[in-house]
């Protein structure tokens, strides 16, 4: 089923103030912006976690493997 374009609705047509497209962007923007703030603000302590587990983990099996480099 093809819908054809209604032609009443075409004499409602407005065009956009002056700066809408700007303010639409800015306003899409500061909304990532935020989104972006809370996924750091909840994924980087647990990154934070890690690397000093890496850490940990990296300190003890280096014990382990001295003594076996190439000669």
């Amino acid at each position: 089923m093809t819908s054809e374009p209604i032609l009443e609705l075409a004499e409602l047509a407005e065009t956009p103030s002056e700066g809408f497209e700007g303010r639409v962007k800015r306003s899409i923007l500061r909304r990532n912006f935020a989104s972006d703030l809370a996924s750091y603000a909840w994924f980087t302590p647990f990154r934070i976690l890690l690397e000093y587990l890496g850490l940990v983990l990296s300190l003890g099996g280096h014990s382990k493997t001295e003594g076996h480099g190439d000669e």
